[in-house]
């Protein structure tokens, strides 16, 4: 078996390892924000973590007298000038699998030096640059990724943000619908996971993901475990702007995943209908038991309360389909060529 594979079926221990983790950080949690009001928040992240830093953007903008923003961290390394006004005074929240990739660190050192900035970050390695720099660290090393492309850990940082942000705001309704969305985690796997196995066995060459709000991140770093581990094209857009030039490359070969938003139903169905009519493989993810949308497959979800929470099992989505077909192609998905865990720069 696969490192990645393994990885991924390990989610859900790892993930209960991370709820605990972070409750028990709770009180440091929420202190630090009672001590650091501003409500100021820039997310750095590299490849997956500044994917997942734009669901943290969403997630955290749509919060009262906030401001925030998504940096890749090489962006800001090669124009801190630029995004001075942007950084100071503000609460950089980081994410990183190794606290080591070099872009991170140096732009963390430099935005200590010239924006004074507070610093907090969730990592896998213990004693990592990046947690020597942070004014705040969480630290999850039982989610650390051993294969090259981030399965697991993608799914930790991402539920760690979410009960960062519920602590942040006093939101026990999102701590509690990620908690059952981690509960929920092993069946949902294994429910799935033939039906998930079959579509990627399915003969597609490119791979559209498709999704809104607090998930776009999560949905772009879905696009790009197909990149990655199957080396075939991924790409992500939200969901109704496809239709705006992109939507005329979907054809006969074309997956496409769509996460349906709860308590909206015309402007997403007629999306599907549209895009059903390119006669590709349709996979579509969201809360009806019934599959209403005539999709190859439906994963349907429920109990969890939040649109937030939902990335925790929709992220599973595209990593098995991915793991599949590299699989099916005779690949090696734990260590694609070109590829490294962390780029280290002279």
């Amino acid at each position: 078996m696969y490192l990645t594979e393994q990885e991924i079926m390990a989610t859900k221990d790892a993930l209960d390892k991370t709820y605990a983790q972070v409750l028990k950080q709770e009180d440091e949690i929420r202190n630090f924000f009672r001590e650091n009001t501003r409500r100021k928040f820039v997310f750095l992240g590299c490849g997956s973590s500044y994917m997942l830093s734009k669901s943290n953007e969403r997630l955290f903008v749509t919060r009262p007298d906030t401001s925030a923003v998504a940096l890749a961290g090489g962006d800001y390394l090669v124009n801190p000038d630029t995004y001075l006004h942007t950084v100071e005074n503000s609460i950089v929240l980081v994410l990183s699998r190794s606290g080591t990739t070099t872009e991170i660190v140096r732009a963390v050192e430099h935005m200590k030096k010239a924006a004074n900035v507070k610093i907090v970050s969730i990592t896998m390695k213990e004693k990592s640059a990046l947690e020597e720099l942070s004014d705040l660290t969480v630290v999850l090393p039982w989610a650390y990724d051993n294969s090259v492309c981030q399965t697991r850990s993608v799914t930790n940082l991402y539920a760690a943000s979410l009960l960062i942000d519920a602590i942040c705001y006093g939101d026990e309704e999102l701590k509690a619908a990620v908690k059952t969305a981690i509960d929920q985690n092993r069946d949902h796997m294994e429910k799935y996971r033939a039906e998930l196995e079959t579509i990627g066995k399915k003969d597609f060459t490119d791979v559209i993901v498709l999704a809104d709000g607090v998930l776009c991140g999560l949905a772009e770093e879905g696009a790009l475990a197909f990149t990655e581990i199957s080396l075939i094209s991924g790409k992500y857009f939200n969901m109704l702007d496809y239709r705006h030039g992109p939507k005329v490359l979907n054809g006969p070969k074309t997956l496409t995943i769509f996460a349906v938003q709860p308590n909206e139903g015309a402007y997403q169905r007629d999306m599907i209908d549209d895009v059903k009519k390119h006669n590709g493989t349709v996979v579509t993810f969201g809360s009806e038991q019934d599959n209403v949308y005539g999709s190859d497959l439906h994963i349907s979800i429920s109990g969890i309360s939040r649109f937030e929470a939902y990335g925790i099992p929709f992220i599973y989505t595209m990593q098995m389909i991915a793991l599949t077909k590299a699989l099916a192609a005779g690949g090696n998905p734990d260590a694609p060529t070109g590829l490294n865990a962390y780029i280290t720069l002279k």
